[in-house]
């Protein structure tokens, strides 16, 4: 594109661009030796100011590289813009039937996978809305399973000294409670005869109500069920969202493709149009 075809904006904006990056190679050309810059320095003891000299900074570079770094992005801002008219103009010079078909073209793939999209996140939702049944139990039965329960009460163990210990001085015994399992927390490592090997390690001692039979009773609970509705509505609240995000990008895509297509016109309006002006004319 030569500068007679150029807006007064783009030369301008090219102007900027080129002043910026003889800026950035100005800060590459080396000081003078014998050329000192001072800074004025005030003292408010003494009311006096005196002029001190001030050493090239290590900024210097930075500067410059960060000026070279807006000249090129306007540059390329400039390109992209420039190109952008470039294809506009080749646009305008075709058929409006060729027009109608770039448009379709490059329309087409994008709402097809928004269509496609948009179809996923409906089934999605209603996929979800018909298994509330089974994922709320599953939720439920692990909830009890991973003791969240308030009324359980859980007592950690270092091994069966420990355990033996607090045996032989009746501090296993929970008033009211009982002890209903006993759970590993993952095998230790010990010393034996001055080489490694493997322990029982830690484990977790399980107490329940002594109504209670046991601890996969508290699935039905209602701290259970309300533990359930509250991640399965969060969930569902996910995938609604999900399902009106895409909505609003399918409706968004055929607008711009409607607006497009509007803008061209067709064999029949330039015929009508042209006789119009013959008209006009007379």
């Amino acid at each position: 594109m030569t500068d007679t075809q150029k807006s007064p904006e783009l030369l301008k904006a090219e102007s900027h661009a080129a002043a910026l990056a003889s800026i950035a190679r100005s800060e590459h050309e080396p000081t003078p030796t014998d050329t000192v810059t001072y800074r004025e320095e005030f003292n408010p003891a003494t009311g006096r100011s005196r002029l001190i000299p001030v050493a090239p900074v290590d900024t210097d570079q930075e500067l410059a590289d960060k000026l070279q770094s807006i000249a090129d992005a306007q540059n390329l801002s400039l390109q992209v813009n420039a190109d952008d008219d470039e294809r506009q103009k080749t646009f305008d010079q075709l058929f409006p039937s060729e027009q109608r078909r770039m448009v379709e073209e490059y329309w087409t793939p994008i709402i097809t996978k928004l269509i496609r999209e948009h179809q996923t996140a409906f089934d999605d939702v209603e996929d979800y809305e018909s298994s509330e049944g089974t994922y709320r139990a599953r939720i439920q039965a692990e909830f009890a399973f991973n003791l969240k329960h308030p009324d359980i009460k859980t007592l950690q163990v270092q091994g069966d000294y420990h355990f033996n210990t607090l045996l032989a001085n009746g501090l296993l015994n929970i008033e009211s409670y009982k002890l209903c399992e006993r759970r590993s927390n993952g095998g230790g490592v010990q010393i034996v005869n001055g080489a490694l090997a493997p322990s029982q390690g830690s484990f977790t001692l399980v107490y329940i109500p002594g109504n209670v039979p046991n601890v996969m009773h508290y699935a039905q609970s209602p701290e259970a069920i309300a533990y359930s509705q509250k991640l399965y509505d969060a969930d569902l609240q996910r995938l609604i969202q999900n399902r009106k995000a895409v909505s609003v990008k399918l409706t968004e895509a055929k607008k711009k493709a409607r607006d497009q297509l509007s803008t061209i016109q067709t064999f029949d309006q330039l015929i009508s149009d042209s006789v119009k002006r013959a008209v006009n004319k007379k």
